[in-house]
């Protein structure tokens, strides 16, 4: 399943009446690769082992770049949907499992 990771968690913001956002270690080239809104079936693997199937939307998020001239980048993130997942610790790796719907 490794050539199916999209994204290795850096942190977790629970996004009241959306979800959980997903922001990632390093964006993958897969995740970069899909076009923002659609869905996708993912599987979390947590760190202590523990498995959850649920469905994810990719969104965009800018993030400050830490740079001198205070640019921000923009990257991919994982959006949960609301009812799927409470919060998702840091270090828990998140698989493509299949499409779901797009918007």
């Amino acid at each position: 399943m490794p050539e199916n990771l999209l994204m290795q968690v850096e942190k977790s913001v629970g996004l009241t009446g959306l979800g959980v956002l997903l922001l990632a270690q390093h964006a993958t080239p897969l995740l970069a690769s899909f076009e923002l809104y659609t869905q996708w079936r993912v599987q979390l693997v947590f760190p202590d082992g523990g498995r959850l199937e649920a469905t994810a939307g990719v969104e965009e998020v800018s993030r400050p770049a830490g740079s001198l001239d205070g640019a921000a980048v923009e990257t991919r993130a994982l959006l949960l949907a609301q009812d799927e997942v409470e919060s998702v610790p840091a270090g828990t790796q998140v698989y493509l499992l299949t499409p779901a719907t797009s918007f």
